[in-house]
């Protein structure tokens, strides 16, 4: 449910269904790459239950009114899997991944069915919860008790269960607030959350971010830091740059490093690219790294974390090489590749340290130490 972490998104989608609004932009091929993989988990595991038997599959291709009754036909016959089954109550409905059977009594006999969702992720999230309780709502009238537990088969394999009483509440919440929002939608604007890159909309709010000179256009600006901007009067970026005066409840080296920033942006457009070096500071920055040395190299490495092949997951397609002249790429698009291109980096970074002793590898990261 995107509503709970952008509402806005969930504004326009509104407008689109009633002839309205912007148009969408097409899927990134990020998000076409990710729908793909995600297929390919969900089929691999009906793969798997299938040649167990006793898997009852719903077919989309029909009126949902008649997808539901076929649901309810498969529930009734008890088979261990019912897959895609189609689950509606109120102004809620989807389809199911997989509906479980439990050896729980129920009005269906003495078992009843519990919701497991695939997700290409490899740790839940809460979104995920709120998916698996709405279905699970939505199962039990049909079985006359509501689930115990939901689940998430996650894409390294591993499963999450959920003892949903526990989430429940919460979730529920959420869904009449989501409701209230369509009924009567209140005013949104576009504010930069997790699921930017792959959202439809993402186009729309970038243009009105540029035309209106918004706060969030700078580089390194969270939510709280924009919000307690706007309490103060500053509303766009060119207002931070020109601001004199400290913000309230915002650090002064905070606000230092943001208005700086926000200079740099806005002299880019008209001058051209610009910048500006921080003081030396002792302990930190440039005095960690060494000092340059004669055959210095630059690394960096670039990995595909949902690539599959011989039931290992993960590839490390790309190593890339800068030796101050030249620039070496060493690609895989396998698994045997891969191996030979480790094998060759390896081989390039021993030749190179036995030709300049002193040389250093450089390769950039937030989690380790520069220069390493």
């Amino acid at each position: 449910m995107r509503f709970m972490s952008c509402t806005h998104a969930s504004h326009l989608d509104l407008e689109r269904l009633q002839g309205r609004g912007p148009e969408p932009a097409r899927d990134s091929e990020d998000a076409a790459l990710l729908q793909r993989y995600g297929d390919a988990h969900e089929a691999g595991h009906l793969e798997t239950l299938r040649a167990g038997g006793d898997v009852v599959e719903i077919e989309k291709d029909q009126p949902f009114s008649q997808a539901v009754a076929a649901t309810v036909t498969a529930l009734r016959q008890g088979p261990a899997t019912v897959f895609q089954g189609a689950l509606e109550g109120g102004a809620w409905g989807g389809w199911s991944d997989f509906l479980e059977r439990v050896d729980v009594p129920s009005d269906l006999g003495p078992y009843s069915y519990e919701v497991a969702d695939t997700k290409l992720k490899r740790k839940p999230s809460p979104s995920h919860l709120l998916q698996l309780v709405l279905y699970s709502d939505l199962l039990t009238p049909l079985q006359g008790r509501s689930p115990e537990n939901a689940h998430v088969l996650l894409g390294d394999g591993t499963r999450a269960s959920f003892r949903l009483a526990e989430y429940a509440d919460y979730a529920r919440q959420a869904r009449t607030r989501l409701e209230t929002f369509v009924n009567a939608p209140w005013p949104t604007r576009p504010v930069p959350c997790a699921t930017c890159d792959l959202c439809r909309w993402r186009e729309n709010c970038a243009a009105v971010w540029e035309s209106e000179g918004s706060l969030f256009r700078v580089a390194g600006i969270s939510r709280s830091q924009v919000t307690k901007l706007e309490n103060a009067g500053v509303m766009t970026m060119t207002g931070l740059a020109a601001r004199k005066e400290n913000i309230p409840r915002l650090a002064a080296p905070t606000f230092d490093r943001l208005r700086l920033q926000a200079r740099l942006q806005t002299h880019r457009p008209t001058k051209g690219p610009h910048h500006a070096l921080r003081d030396p500071a002792g302990g930190k920055g440039f005095d960690l790294l060494p000092e340059p040395a004669i055959g210095d190299l630059f690394y960096d490495i670039e990995g595909d974390p949902f690539y599959a092949e011989g039931g290992t997951e993960g590839l490390e397609y790309l190593h890339g090489v800068w030796d101050g002249d030249d620039f070496t790429a060493l690609w895989a698009h396998d698994h045997t590749a891969e191996k030979q291109a480790l094998i060759t980096l390896f081989q390039l970074f021993d030749a190179r340290l036995s030709a300049y002793p002193h040389a250093h590898i450089y390769h950039y990261a937030a989690s380790i130490a520069p220069g390493c």
